[in-house]
């Protein structure tokens, strides 16, 4: 057993969709990591910007002087400037408060709505704040605009977990559904528990090292159970789970009567991970840990399935990402029988199949090692040499077994690449696992290939749910998982939707008529249920209306660069007169 435990990393289940970096989890917000801005030389965010960069936050006292964004300066004026700061996060169910620190004006929308309006000068420095619920788990756009006046300018924008709606003002507190944990004076969670308590609602990272738990618990030889109770969709949607657990001495974890992790025989100093799907309805969750001697710490959470980021593993060893060579669990290929030797002196293994790619390791003449991939050329074979997959030109290697039975894992298969591919984006994104390419933003989509881990690829579009990147992999275009991508180059808005079911780039309208969705409403190209649908409008979207049918039940809209028909019942106007937007039929 270690004698000490170093440096417990555990990644939030609310991960933001733009941020290069990750979390630490869990905490009562859900702040995010990078913003896009534009700033304007007037006071109403009028006519082309000044400037366009990105921000790790907003928070700015500029007092007197003139706006400066992330060290740099914008060209706009001391006074009389406007800025709008945009981001994507990822928010956990719940009711948050959103404050912002402002002087002179500012609004706040999420997803479109307006939620804070104050856009007023002359009010000094002032302090604004406002609630939203959020029902499920997901991704929603926060646009903050400001604008100064004369004077001087400020403007900070955050948000936490709130204890309750209408209370502005209160500490933020974690709101959802604790754990509830019995502590045993003994290994075998017999008896009457000693010492009762709850930990908040999120996943367990509890490190006591060599004290008690608390009450009368001993500080070593004692036994816990954490149990809660969570619904979905109500608590958590639906979807499939990655798990991952680990602690120091033993520990086994329960979802309703299912066993999904069973350690409860001896200490291994490894996270371990499994995927488990979560249907409507209620689901227990029970963990059972025991503590020996020394250290004691128990370590339990989960990756939501429209995560933007994976959860990292909190012992700095397989799977992390920064070091080189560790496949995430879960993403290794499969074995397939077939294996290779080396029949040359020495051989480059290299991360992708390519001779200009970086060389991972060598190995030598007379070693055998498994085949698990090749391209569809044949060409390069791929290879697991001590946990870790490569590439080896194929002319180097004796096979050993049928080479058809391997699948095309690189390369460019006959006809997966697209006729026309999309244009290219100022985004990039780093592999965080030896990840499956497939032909769809869907696991029942084809596999076209994988990616090794570490891999730095164009990425070139996004998918409706958040949950696909569209990416260049060495001219091999496919769709691979977003959460096991990190974005390290531009941002989460830059992308156009790939997938068919949105506008490649929907824009949020200001002129004319706007009307704002308050559902997920489907987009026809005629009025009337008979038509196809073409696209889809989520909630809070701000559409602007072209014109109205006959019957006043159908509304002609553009949706950025789309244009076609929706229900009129499922939208309330923003802007404009409705009755002023003329009949149509086509």
């Amino acid at each position: 057993m270690k004698k000490s435990v170093r440096g417990l990393v555990v990644i939030a289940l609310a991960v933001v969709v733009l941020g290069s970096v990750l979390i630490a989890a869990p905490t009562s917000s859900a702040q995010a990591t990078s913003w896009s801005v534009v700033v304007f030389g007037n006071r109403d965010l009028a006519g082309a910007p000044v400037f366009t960069g990105v921000s790790p936050n907003v928070s700015y006292a500029w007092g007197a002087g003139p706006p400066v964004i992330n060290g740099m300066a914008t060209g706009a004026p001391t006074d009389n400037f406007s800025a709008r700061f945009t981001t994507s996060a990822f928010f956990t169910t719940g009711n948050y408060r959103f404050t912002i620190q402002v002087d002179d004006g500012a609004r706040l929308y999420v997803d479109g709505l307006l939620l804070i309006n104050a856009w007023q000068a002359g009010q000094g420095l002032r302090t604004l704040q406002a609630d939203y619920t959020f029902p499920s788990d997901g991704t929603h756009t926060i646009m903050v605009e400001m604008f100064d006046a004369v004077g001087d300018a400020t403007i900070v924008a955050t948000w936490a977990l709130s204890s309750g709606p209408g209370q502005p003002g209160t500490t933020p507190i974690v709101s959802g559904i604790p754990w509830t944990a019995q502590f045993f004076s003994n290994t075998d969670l017999a008896g009457a528990p000693v010492f009762i308590t709850n930990y908040g609602p999120s996943g367990l990272n509890l490190n006591w090292g060599t004290g008690s738990p608390g009450g009368s618990v001993p500080v070593d030889n004692f036994s816990a159970r954490f149990t809660r109770t969570l619904t979905v969709p109500n608590d958590i949607p639906q979807g499939v789970y990655k798990f991952y657990a680990k602690a120091d001495d033993s520990f086994r974890f329960y979802i309703d009567q299912t066993l999904v992790f069973d350690q409860w025989g001896g200490h291994q100093d490894q996270t371990f991970t499994a995927d488990i799907t979560l249907l409507p309805g209620p689901h227990d969750f029970r963990f059972e840990y025991r503590e020996f001697t020394v250290n004691a710490y128990v370590f339990l959470t989960w990756t939501p399935p429209h995560a933007q980021n994976p959860v990292v593993n909190p012992d700095g060893g397989v799977g992390t990402p920064g070091v080189p060579g560790t496949p995430i669990p879960g993403q290794s290929p499969v074995p397939t029988g077939v294996t290779g030797t080396v029949n040359v002196g020495a051989l480059n293994v290299r991360n992708a199949p390519d001779t200009t790619a970086p060389v991972i390791t060598q190995i030598r003449r007379g070693e055998i090692y498994p085949v698990v991939g090749r391209t569809g050329d044949n060409a390069w074979t791929q290879i697991t040499v001590a946990g870790q997959t490569g590439w080896v030109s194929s002319q180097f290697l004796t096979l050993n077994g049928d080479i058809n039975r391997v699948p095309i894992t690189g390369g460019t298969p006959p006809g997966a690449q697209p006729t026309n591919p999309p244009p290219a984006t100022n985004v990039r994104g780093q592999v965080l696992g030896n990840l499956r390419l497939r032909s769809g933003p869907t696991t029942r989509s084809a596999r076209i290939g994988i990616m090794p881990w570490g891999t730095v690829v164009p990425v070139l579009g996004k998918d409706r749910g958040h949950s696909w990147y569209k990416v260049d992999y060495n001219g091999l275009i496919g769709w691979a998982y977003a959460p096991w991508i990190q974005l390290v180059q531009g941002t989460f808005d830059e992308l156009p939707y790939l997938d068919g079911t949105l506008p490649v780039n929907p824009t949020t309208p200001t002129e004319g008529v706007i009307i704002q969705a308050y559902g997920n409403v489907r987009l026809r190209s005629g009025p009337g249920v008979q038509f196809p649908q073409i696209s889809l409008a989520p909630w809070g979207t701000r559409l602007q209306v072209l014109g109205r049918s006959p019957d006043a039940r159908w509304y002609k809209v553009r949706y950025g660069d789309l244009e076609g028909w929706t229900f009129a019942t499922w939208y309330r106007p923003l802007q404009g007169d409705i009755g002023s937007v003329p009949i149509v039929t086509q």
